[in-house]
């Protein structure tokens, strides 16, 4: 069918490398259309809300219909598409990086990266009739307030995001979230920061160390924090940080296994099945079709 996009409101050009953090926000309203289902991935937090209609939203080998109301948030790097499920559709996408998260302290508070790592590969939120209201206010300030160059209006749209997010880490179901931090916690800025530069070869050991602990603290500590062994983490880490050598760069599979640390072939393929519900060879395949 032709596509019909009676409205869409979205960024203007802009370097984005200049910007301390990203936020994009697009608005449709979608007649009889339905666009080809190609999943795509970025290294950004996206959120779809259902204004109007039914939205599907499709990560691989899973599904989520959205209704007049839900919302869902997509972690970063997490493959996915949506497609309209009604014959009328309204909806509003938000997509940033986690750095819009940031809040200064004078205390030692755990950094957004913390947080995010908290979140699940994605969560769909259905709004009850006492917040509905207002949920779609904060979505619909977004659209509202979307520009770049008026101060106010981004100021307005981050404290919109935020506080999308303060009510998604409210209502998470991850009890890890609602409990009081720990001293563990206060020491996860650091090692966040260490792992993402060390994620190809660092060892629980050294990532422990780095964070003036013993090795049996952290180890005991590491999953009861995160919601995730730290085995785990690291193993996401690394898939995640396949996806831009798949779809950018001709390096063979076995050569991007090395890379980002993995033994071997069959075990990152393994890995990589586990974390994204697909091979990467078919990864590839759709990430650069076109």
């Amino acid at each position: 069918m032709e596509e019909k996009i009676v409205h869409e409101k979205k960024a203007f050009d802009r370097d984005e490398n200049s910007l301390p953090f990203y936020m994009d926000c697009i608005y449709r309203k979608i007649h009889n259309y339905d666009p080809p289902s190609i999943h795509h991935y970025h290294d950004k937090i996206e959120l779809l809300y259902c204004v109007k209609g039914k939205l599907d939203v499709i990560l691989f080998s899973e599904s989520t219909v959205l209704n007049e109301g839900d919302f869902i948030c997509i972690s970063q790097n997490v493959p996915h598409t949506a497609v309209s499920y009604s014959d009328y559709n309204e909806h509003i996408c938000v997509k940033f990086t986690s750095q819009i998260l940031h809040v200064p302290s004078s205390r030692k508070i755990p950094s957004e990266e913390y947080f995010v790592s908290l979140l699940k590969k994605y969560e769909v939120f259905s709004t009850s009739y006492e917040n509905r209201d207002y949920i779609h206010s904060l979505f619909s300030s977004c659209i509202d307030n979307f520009s770049h160059d008026d101060y106010y209006k981004r100021l307005a749209l981050r404290a919109n995001i935020m506080l999308i997010m303060s009510y998604i880490f409210k209502k998470s179901t991850n009890p890890k979230i609602r409990k009081p931090i720990s001293k563990m916690s206060d020491n996860f800025s650091r090692v966040f920061e260490y792992i993402d530069s060390h994620y190809a070869s660092v060892s629980l050991e050294e990532a422990a160390k780095h964070c003036s602990m013993s090795y049996s603290y952290f180890s005991r500590n590491f999953k009861a924090e995160t919601g995730i062994s730290f085995s785990n983490y690291i193993k996401k880490k690394k898939v995640d940080k396949s996806l831009d050598l798949l779809s950018n760069s001709d390096m063979s599979l076995n050569a991007i296994a090395l890379e980002c640390g993995f033994s071997n072939l069959s075990h990152y393929i393994k890995c990589f099945n586990e974390e994204k519900g697909i091979t990467p060879k078919k990864f590839r395949s759709i990430a650069t079709k076109g």
